[in-house]
């Protein structure tokens, strides 16, 4: 291969990486962004919903357009849209600013995915191609994985700006390496027409489909809103297929799914990063919210987890063609219910280990699914299958991201509104059979039942309740005040000396009372605090309890794929 060839592959890799790791780099920012616009958390939600729901729409149609004029000229033409939209989000003062932003990114991102991958797997012939999937594989999947990390990191020392505006400089690289390295003049296009009712049909399923996924949490999963939204997906869907069957340039032929490899493929990969997403979009919270650990410090601490995948990837893809295909995917499976059989077993308490343990065997996991999938699913493809199967790949991948999100920030919320409960009953009973009196059992209840967020049910930020030193003295003063009233009332009038001896008298038992009582406040503090962390504990490692049997009878899909090796 030519320097000039691996400049190209190098490049367009980085867009790649540069559309995967901007659908994931805003998750963790989203609390400086929130404050920075002084918006409610549900509108905010809209600047990701908006990006995820256009780019999973877009994938498809704009990846045979491409074929049609050229992928290198809208490529570039893509890229200049990516920093436009880029620029808008990172200088917007408002929300609405902010969603045209990321709507434009999102378009940009939905054409750079498909043309950028097209055009590198053009740089080799057929029988290397494998090392072109393997390296786009292993980007991707670490844009994916690094988002946090690098959102984190950008918003603790740059701002939420940067968040956005990092995309500018490195699209002008891209873009001034693609002109120098890509011509536009006589590029090989194809002459076929634009299936316009399948582009309409496509894009209209993805686009309910994924809105369903990604609102499905605040709408109510059974609400008239959300099935309305699955089951017109579902109808669009059947109209798309039997439109395709009958159009002579379908944009999805539908004799991809005839080959059990790349049905095969496309399921593994939705398996795979339903997996990955419930891992990145959950266990930062939990290591922030329960562990008590910064946001950076907890993006940083599944870093290894992207090391792992950025080096296994490329050898995992290698090994296509020289061992079977059930045994590749099949050990990936097995690896990645392992790490999610210790995700829902871990426990931080002492240290980290059990957490770079699940990083390494979930990259070890993912990278003997994502390269070899897709290789064994497009390696033998060209023209305009190649452009539709890698598509529809793109898609499935994300699908499965916002699945894993959606599904399991839904299953979350449920979680912890049950050990929000468990947890003001719990503190109740505690408070009600201690020996505090019974005043400050009833404040102290009160208070309990006062907290009606969720927010609140964090045990790193509730503080130790007592009764502090001016409290105690203002106590001593108001009985030591009810004490010579009740005298002066019955026509004892006592002496100023008096008066004070019996206040100090008081005072140093209202400090003998306080003293118990704070003990007792220390030991309830003590007890309730344990118990919150318990609970939130159990409400988010019991999410990968229940994604487990899904894991393993995911195994069952090495099944579809040929028992002949692929070669």
């Amino acid at each position: 291969m030519t320097m000039k060839k691996k400049l190209i592959i190098l490049t367009l890799s980085v867009i790649g990486f540069l559309v995967i790791l901007d659908t994931n780099i805003m998750n963790i920012a989203i609390p400086e962004i929130q404050s920075g616009l002084h918006v409610s958390l549900t509108d905010l939600s809209w600047a990701i919903n908006i990006y995820t729901i256009l780019f999973a729409s877009f994938l498809i149609p704009f990846g045979r357009i491409g074929d049609i004029v050229g992928h290198v000229k809208l490529l570039n033409i893509a890229l200049i849209v990516f920093a436009i939209g880029s620029t808008i989000s990172g200088l917007a003062s408002s929300l609405n600013v902010l969603l045209i932003g990321r709507s434009i990114q999102s378009i940009g991102a939905a054409v750079m995915l498909p043309s950028g991958m097209i055009l590198g797997f053009r740089q080799v012939e057929k029988d290397k191609r494998n090392k072109i999937i393997a390296i786009f594989a292993a980007t991707q999947a670490l844009g994916a994985a690094l988002g946090p990390t690098i959102g984190g990191f950008i918003s603790q020392y740059f701002g939420w700006h940067w968040v956005f505006l990092i995309n500018v400089p490195l699209v002008v690289i891209v873009l001034v390496m693609n002109l120098l390295l890509l011509s536009m003049k006589n590029e090989v296009v194809k002459k076929i027409r634009i299936d316009f009712g399948g582009t309409v049909l496509i894009a209209g399923t993805l686009f309910l489909l994924t809105l369903s996924l990604v609102e499905g949490r605040n709408w109510n999963w059974l609400s008239l809103k959300t099935i309305g939204c699955l089951v017109s997906s579902l109808l669009l869907l059947v109209i798309f297929l039997y439109h395709e069957q009958h159009s002579s340039d379908p944009i999805i032929p539908l004799k991809l799914f005839r080959n059990r490899n790349y049905v095969g493929a496309n399921v593994v990969i939705m398996i795979t990063f339903i997996v990955l997403a419930s891992y990145i979009g959950i266990i930062p919270t939990f290591l922030t919210k329960v562990i008590g650990v910064s946001e950076l410090h907890a993006a940083l601490l599944i870093t290894p987890m992207s090391i792992t995948l950025l080096f296994l990837t490329p050898i995992a893809t290698k090994l296509v063609g020289k061992v079977n295909s059930r045994i590749l995917v099949g050990f990936g499976i097995i690896i990645l219910s392992i790490s999610v059989y210790l995700m829902s077993h871990l426990n931080l308490e002492n240290n980290y280990n059990q957490l770079y343990l699940v990083d390494i065997l979930l990259g070890l996991g993912i990278g003997s699914i994502a390269g070899p999938a897709m290789s064994i699913a497009v390696g033998r493809l060209e023209g305009t299958e190649l452009t539709a199967a890698q598509n529809v790949l793109n898609v499935v991948r994300n699908i499965g991201m916002i699945i894993g999100i959606a599904l399991f920030l839904s299953l979350l919320d449920g979680n912890i509104d049950s050990a929000k409960q468990n947890v003001h009953s719990y503190a109740t009973d505690r408070i009600e059979n201690s020996k505090l009196p019974k005043v400050v059992q009833n404040k102290m209840i009160n208070k309990v039942k006062g907290n009606a967020n969720t927010s609140q049910i964090n045990s790193q930020s509730i503080k130790q309740p007592q009764i502090s030193t001016d409290q105690t003295i203002k106590m001593a003063k108001t009985q030591t005040k009810i004490i010579i009233d009740t005298k002066s009332n019955a026509g004892i009038i006592l002496p100023t000396e008096i008066k004070q001896q019996l206040y100090q008298k008081v005072l140093v038992t209202t400090q003998n009372k306080v003293k118990v009582i704070n003990h007792e406040l220390k030991g309830i503090f003590k007890d309730v605090k344990q118990y919150i962390h318990n609970q939130l504990t159990d409400a988010f490692l019991k999410l990968y309890k229940w994604e487990l049997p899904f894991v393993v009878f995911g195994f069952l899909a090495v099944f579809i794929f040929k028992e002949k090796q692929y070669k």
